[in-house]
């Protein structure tokens, strides 16, 4: 049975969700109904009375009576909580150069301590694609341009602030950076969700700590599950502690589950607005170690590797040589332990303070890009102590690229791009692991980032002509030399095409497909297609302006004349490859067919963020209300999906 996909708290304008909320005054309080299959708690809702609230003209209490006072502590988290109102454009992936339209959604801020630093945190994906951001606060009628200063898309964290110092004067409150939530502790959501105009606020309990996958940054990391209720609109509203401290930030559900959401926890806040801090204002991340392991609970594998009784870890499988991982570990080692932290034979340790069990990985996730982790091995029959530098993220298929426009480049019609998860949700839709060609699929899941810079480029489709005659049934295919040259990226490929001499081009592809191209002929054609399919240019905006950073055996590397490569072959006479991904006789893309249900995600752990779905297809997006398209394209595998 498929797991019930997420929703959004990020909702679009005159979208109702279904809720039936009681509206009093201007506080609105939702009573989710109950589950069919199970009695809800008594104690799992409280009902909070607007009318209780001290008036607005009454005096503040003092600041030592909202640490106990849940009314005062509420009343201070009001003034502190903005509704956001977001346009945005999102990019077209199938046409890079142009943008889709415009779409318009609400979403949830508040003001972070000190009050005088004008900062206000809310979700990544409630600003991402960005044109214009207007804040209101509570209880007022203006809205505020506001300006995007940091976004960490994979805690799903943006930072904002407002220029017009009006917006700060009044009653504006901030609200303190409180600590991680214990099990069952009482936390009150409050927010802008579906259902009405006004503020909305819901208290639980905090049900579960874990680490799970982020549906919009796709990057593991730490959060808590809270049963209380989390909707469209919800998206980077503070959820407090009884003392109205933060407790964490409102941002993604499970569609199809009752009473479950999710916060991102203090630990993440934290580390957030620490990175902005040690980076001058520049976001960086949440580093690992680049490293892929396996469990190691087989009592056998122990014996083999002369492990002592007692001693527990997983055992490496590789390295990624962009890691300082790659110098230190070894595969075959067996990581016992992390920053002294013992690791069970099932990859998890003992969460201090809390009596569970966490994936280690939370402990390389919590450190800041260069920073070393000691860790502890077990190597050829003895303990070794290492000191292993973790680093940000090195995808050779990036998990997402929020905010970045596509990259692309044109020549005689062939269009060329690199690959990305949205590139591949965009083509196949959401369920893109069963149905994008498995080549692919094994890029994005299972391809190692050789040297920085390095991308996946695709033919991604040829814009019909008749210099590309022969060609134009091609799409979706890999580009591995020019010229014989291996290609690193999509820049290197647009240097190698623009400074091509030889009366001939060469593209070696995917399935041992070859295009070949008159140089000149092929130059003289491109401006022509640009101009009758509508496209300003023929490579994506700064793609040829920026340095280019290539390995030293590319760097190298002549560039040889076509003369010097391989015999052309017969591409009419292409045999179908054994798992049939070469093309028919009719000469159509053979990739562009089903996979016959196979997948790319293996049995194995990895220590990077992207995980492969934990079944054979990626449920639908279950995008909230008033989600666009596009927005809904980002759900995530297992399940989940963004507010």
């Amino acid at each position: 049975m498929a797991a019930p996909a997420p929703q959004s708290s990020r909702s679009g304008f005159g979208s109702a969700a279904g809720l039936q909320p009681h509206l009093t005054n201007s506080v609105c309080t939702v009573m989710p109904p109950p589950s069919p299959s199970k009695r809800m708690r008594s104690d799992s809702f409280d009902h909070i009375d607007p009318r209780a609230l001290p008036a607005p003209a009454a005096a503040a209490k003092p600041a030592a009576a909202a640490a106990t006072d849940p009314e005062a502590a509420l009343s201070k988290a009001l003034k502190s909580v903005v509704k956001i109102f977001c346009t945005s454009a999102n990019p077209n992936y199938a046409l890079p150069w142009q943008m889709m339209a415009q779409s318009k959604s609400t979403a949830t801020g508040f003001v972070v301590a000190p009050l005088n630093s004008r900062r206000i945190l809310t979700n990544a994906h409630a600003v991402t694609n960005q044109v214009q951001v207007m804040l209101r606060k509570h209880g007022n009628a203006r809205k505020y341009p506001a300006r995007v200063l940091a976004v960490g898309h994979e805690c799903d964290i943006a930072m904002l602030t407002v220029d017009n110092d009006e917006f700060w004067t009044g009653d504006m409150e901030a609200l303190e950076v409180g600590q991680l939530p214990s099990m069952q502790e009482a936390v009150m959501v409050v927010g802008f969700p579906t259902g009405g105009d006004n503020v909305c606020v819901t208290k639980g309990v905090v049900s579960r700590l874990d680490r799970q996958v982020y549906s919009h940054g796709r990057c593991a990391l730490l959060t808590t599950q809270t049963d209380s209720a989390i909707n469209s609109g919800n998206s980077g509203g503070p959820v407090l502690q009884g003392a109205g401290k933060l407790a964490g930030i409102a941002f993604q559900s499970l569609i199809g589950a009752e009473n479950t959401g999710y916060v991102i926890p203090v630990p993440v806040v934290n580390h957030f607005l620490t990175d902005l801090e040690r980076h001058g204002g520049r976001y960086t991340g949440f580093p690992e170690m680049g490293m892929s392991w396996q469990t190691l609970e087989s009592t056998s594998m122990k014996d083999s590797l002369k492990l002592p009784r007692g001693a527990t870890g997983v055992y490496i499988t590789s390295t990624d040589p962009c890691y300082n991982a790659s110098k230190e570990l070894r595969v075959g080692d067996v990581l016992t332990h992390v920053q002294g932290h013992s690791i069970a034979d099932d990859g998890t340790f003992l969460f201090e303070g809390q009596n569970v069990r966490i994936d280690f990985r939370h402990l390389s996730s919590m450190a800041y890009d260069g920073e070393s982790l000691q860790l502890r091995v077990w190597r050829d029959g003895a303990a070794h102590e290492l000191s292993v530098q973790v680093s940000v993220p090195k995808h050779l298929v990036l998990p997402h690229c929020h905010d970045l426009k596509p990259r692309y480049f044109i020549y005689a019609g062939l269009v060329f791009t690199r690959l990305t998860n949205f590139y591949l949700r965009h083509q196949y839709g959401a369920d893109w692991s069963t149905k994008a060609p498995i080549k692919l699929c094994d890029r994005y899941y299972g391809g190692v980032m050789e040297a920085p810079g390095q991308e996946v480029v695709l033919l991604s489709k040829v814009l019909s002509a008749d210099v590309n005659q022969g060609f134009q049934d091609l799409q979706n295919y890999q580009v591995y030399k020019v010229n014989g040259v291996k290609v690193h990226n999509l820049q290197h490929l647009a240097q190698l095409v623009e400074r091509c001499e030889s009366d001939y081009i060469r593209f070696e592809l995917d399935w041992k497909r070859v295009v070949v191209l008159h140089t000149a002929s092929g130059r003289a054609a491109t401006s022509e297609i640009l101009k009758m399919n509508a496209i300003a240019s023929a490579c994506s905006e700064g793609l040829m302006e920026e340095p280019l950073c290539l390995p030293p055996d590319l760097e190298a590397t002549a560039q040889p004349s076509l003369a010097d490569s391989e015999v052309v072959p017969d591409v009419a006479a292409e045999p179908i490859d054994a798992d049939g991904g070469a093309s028919g006789k009719d000469g159509s893309n053979g990739n562009n067919g089903s996979n016959n249900g196979m997948t790319a995600g293996g049995a194995a752990s990895s220590s990077k963020g992207v995980q492969p779905p934990a079944g054979s297809s990626v449920p639908s997006s279950g995008a909230g209300a008033g989600m666009d398209t596009a927005s809904a394209a980002v759900a995530m595998a297992n399940g989940w999906a963004r507010l």
